[in-house]
């Protein structure tokens, strides 16, 4: 059931993928520019300001708190949004991450490993230990934390720290 749900969730990561390339590109005929960046293609400029607004949603030292030094941010093409990974190698054979997502409901439904009710966040926040995952409602949309961190006795406490965080930047 995971492999099936997990295939599902990079078939629509896939086809968000192929809208961005398809609507920023005008079948190669020629090369269309954006004002801002002369001289690039507009869907590769849509990328690139879609992860500097997502890995925007924390800082490097928020991040780097609560897994060293990482990559700085990178799309993350499971979940959405943005993921961290720590740049210093395995850590009980686990690379540690962060990840932080903004999803409309649907996507949302999708995807999320929605776990028990849980307090100390935002009204309708779950969180689910086994993934380390808190999602929560935040405007109109739902935000997420996952934390893959090798003390599985701090994921809660830093999915919750997190996703205050979150939740006063959306």
């Amino acid at each position: 059931m995971q492999i099936l749900r997990k295939l599902g969730q990079a078939a629509i990561v896939g086809a968000a993928l192929a809208m961005v390339v398809a609507c920023g590109s005008d079948g190669g005929s020629s090369s269309s520019t954006s004002a801002e960046n002369p001289g690039t293609d507009d869907a590769a400029s849509a990328v690139t300001e879609a992860k500097g607004g997502e890995c925007e949603r924390l800082t490097k030292s928020e991040v780097e708190a609560v897994i060293g030094p990482n990559d700085g941010g990178q799309h993350d093409y499971a979940l959405g949004g943005c993921i961290w990974t720590a740049t210093s190698g395995a850590k009980d054979g686990l690379v540690e991450a962060i990840s932080a997502t903004v999803l409309p409901k649907a996507q949302y439904e999708a995807v999320a490993e929605v776990g028990e009710q849980v307090s100390g966040s935002a009204d309708g926040a779950t969180y689910d230990t086994i993934h380390g995952e808190l999602w929560f409602p935040c405007k109109s949309d739902f935000c997420g934390i996952k934390v893959n961190i090798s003390d599985p006795d701090k994921r809660k406490e830093v999915a919750l720290r997190l996703g205050k965080i979150l939740q006063d930047r959306v």
